[in-house]
């Protein structure tokens, strides 16, 4: 189970970054054109469904990674057990709202089905599909990272190896 995890995590870390790269390319290239005078139509709509999937999945990555924002200026003074609970309160609400995100982006997904996007003739459900895929995996990594830091004496940092907190 560990190693088609690791190599999911892997997976969509390339995955992210074939996003990153193309997004960048196809942006150029279609500016490029666009100031030749022979614009890419199709352009900005594959930049739109590449951009949602990218930020759902690197958000992911930035999950597994520890790669978000924290805001340490006040918690770090308090005592050890106590920046325990808060971090497991906090990655609790976050999979609750995960869960939320997860609910309401397939009911988005299931009633923007039919809904086009003209120049590629694909259902913008493809576009709102990243919301409840994307919030599922961070479900997953934020869960992990609960069960590990439950498991972790308060006392004792969470150490940062290949991208996953370790005890």
């Amino acid at each position: 189970m560990k190693k088609a995890y690791k190599a999911f995590c892997r997976f969509e870390e390339v995955f992210a970054m074939v996003l990153l790269g193309g997004l960048a390319v196809l942006v150029f290239i279609s500016a490029l054109m666009r100031t030749i005078k022979h614009p890419l139509n199709w352009a900005q709509d594959v930049a739109l469904v590449a951009f949602a999937w990218l930020i759902f999945f690197g958000s992911d990555v930035a999950v597994r990674g520890s790669g978000l924002i924290g805001i340490d200026m006040l918690v770090k003074h308090f005592p050890k057990k106590f920046q325990k609970t808060l971090d497991i309160i906090f990655k609790i609400f976050i999979i609750i709202f995960l869960c939320i995100l997860v609910y309401f982006g397939i009911q988005m997904t299931v009633t923007g089905w039919k809904r086009q996007i003209t120049a590629l003739e694909i259902s913008y459900g493809w576009v709102t599909m990243a919301v409840p895929a994307g919030s599922f995996f961070m479900i997953i990594s934020t869960a992990i990272k609960l069960v590990e830091r439950i498991k972790t004496p308060a006392d004792q940092e969470i150490k940062k190896e290949s991208g996953r907190e370790i005890a």
